[in-house]
């Protein structure tokens, strides 16, 4: 009978790792600060508006203005990220905060052209061993509970639900390091 081989995971620098994957595939990630929001304004109200207008009748969602963008959460500029392409392109937009001692994610979006590239495995990775390295340990987020890839995919990534607000949102939480490790093993073993 075959041993499973055990991942020691404080061995990878999971930066790295992030970096290298999406550089496979011609791009980067980079941390969205209030001076690369503040020049591109337009470009990731653009982004997100048009993901919002596609979803709307299915979410219920509604554009945003420009404030939206440039609000002052907590720590915004420290744990929101987003994935380019060699044109600078943007490809996949994720804000996050700090919510006491727990990191928020707000939304995250990828264009539609990109949507079977794993994406959002690399961020929430690149997310969690940020937020890791600042000493927190929980995530936490909403999803419509009709998104139903989305809630198995974080389901498979760790998360796990803990209630539905309003009947519409499924508010669920993870532990990072948890999170991080099962992603990544998502993109290294297979599917779980």
């Amino acid at each position: 009978m075959a041993s499973l081989k055990t991942i020691d995971y404080d061995k990878i620098d999971f930066h790295d790792f992030v970096d290298y994957k999406l550089n496979e595939i011609d791009l980067k990630i980079h941390l969205i600060t209030e001076e690369i929001m503040k020049r591109r304004l337009y470009d990731f109200k653009d982004f997100i508006n048009s993901i919002r207008r596609e979803f709307s009748e299915l979410y219920n969602w509604n554009e945003e203005n420009e404030s939206y963008f440039l609000n002052p959460l907590i720590d915004k500029w420290k744990y929101s990220f987003t994935i380019v392409d060699n044109l600078e392109n943007l490809c996949f937009v994720s804000f996050s905060s700090v919510y006491g001692e727990f990191i928020h994610t707000h939304f995250s979006f990828c264009r539609k052209d990109f949507r079977s590239f794993n994406l959002a495995k690399l961020h929430v990775i690149k997310l969690c061993q940020t937020a890791i390295d600042n000493g927190f340990t929980t995530h936490e987020g909403y999803w419509p509970k009709n998104n139903n890839d989305s809630i198995i995919l974080h389901l498979k990534m760790g998360w796990k639900i803990q209630l539905i607000r309003n009947n519409k949102d499924l508010f669920m939480t993870g532990n990072l390091r948890n999170i991080r490790n099962q992603t990544y093993d998502l993109l290294t073993v297979g599917k779980i």
